[in-house]
């Protein structure tokens, strides 16, 4: 292999760290082979790219109800009809810059971490062309309807549960590896617990929870900060991501008598805030998810979206660490 290219979108900040973790790992293994990851959304236009990003935070962080609804209803295999016909036109359009791009590259092997990549490509695939190897690395612990890419070549995924469930929607079984979802090796590493909590100024003492919002800043992580802060003698550490109304407000509050606030925005070294922490509160995504059992940190989930099932809930457990 000379050339691997590794594609995501910026639709939510999962599908771009996982590309990240696995550009880290392939980068460290190919030390002297050309590595390339791009955001397929920085080939299409502007209007495309802020409605295909600010649709999904607008659903969910104002009307989770509606972005159930429409998962729910589009995890169903895809009939022919005009529908398909029409989205393979407009595609064919918007991704044409994004098409050359990976066609001049001619990579050795892609792997994605979104769908999207396989949807603009299938049509070509399905004529013979565009044959390059190309592999799929789902994002989280349930495989919605979007990620069943029969042109794919190789599919990974976080568990057997998942391979399951591509498997019973008409992927060939020998087309998919359980590898666990891709994370930054800084999350295996060890990390000293007593001078981290030292240099965030923490107390031995007393517990640490981290709250976190996610990196779009999604959720309501102001009342829930207020609630762990209610609960008792306890040290927060609220991550709040880029929403910015959030950490203003954060910095506002005014924590009870024995318990301690610290307030972020968005931050690189999320690992050392797990390892200082001893419990993790907020949204069960796949790659915190992945993240939060690489360090054994044990999450509560609040508010969660509501899925086809709860395998997140079923499948994320690991005790908590000594």
């Amino acid at each position: 292999m000379k050339r691997l290219l590794i594609l995501s979108v910026s639709a939510g900040a999962g599908h771009k760290r996982a590309a990240e973790a696995l550009e880290e790992a392939a980068r460290r293994r190919w030390p002297s082979k050309e590595i390339r990851h791009v955001d397929i959304l920085d080939f299409t236009g502007g209007l495309y790219r802020t409605g295909y990003v600010q649709s999904y935070l607008e659903m969910v962080n104002h009307a989770p109800e509606l972005w159930g609804t429409l998962y729910r209803a589009s995890d169903r295999p895809k009939r022919s009809g005009l529908e398909p016909k029409l989205v393979h036109l407009f595609n064919r359009i918007e991704f044409s810059r994004f098409r050359q791009f990976v066609r001049e590259f001619r990579p050795d092997f892609v792997l994605a971490t979104h769908f999207l990549a396989a949807q603009v490509f299938a049509p070509y695939r399905l004529r013979g062309r565009d044959r390059f190897p190309f592999g799929l690395v789902l994002t989280d612990f349930d495989a919605h309807a979007f990620w069943v890419q029969p042109t794919a070549d190789r599919f990974f995924v976080a568990s057997g549960e998942v391979a399951a469930t591509l498997a019973g929607s008409g992927i060939e079984a020998k087309k998919i590896a359980v590898t666990g979802i891709p994370i930054s090796a800084a999350f295996s590493r060890h990390h000293d617990r007593k001078l981290l909590r030292g240099r965030l100024r923490l107390s031995a003492g007393r517990p640490v929870v981290l709250v976190m919002s996610g990196a779009a800043g999604v959720g309501s992580v102001t009342e829930i900060v207020k609630r762990v802060l209610s609960s008792g003698r306890v040290q927060v550490l609220a991550v709040c991501g880029r929403n910015e109304k959030a950490r203003r407000s954060l910095q506002r509050v005014r924590p009870p008598r024995g318990s301690a606030l610290k307030v972020y925005g968005f931050v690189e070294d999320v690992d050392s805030l797990m390892a200082a922490a001893d419990l993790f509160v907020g949204k069960s995504g796949g790659l915190t998810t992945a993240e939060c059992l690489a360090m054994g940190l044990p999450m509560v989930v609040y508010d969660p979206f509501q899925a086809r099932r709860s395998a997140t809930a079923t499948s994320c457990w690991k005790p908590a660490r000594e």
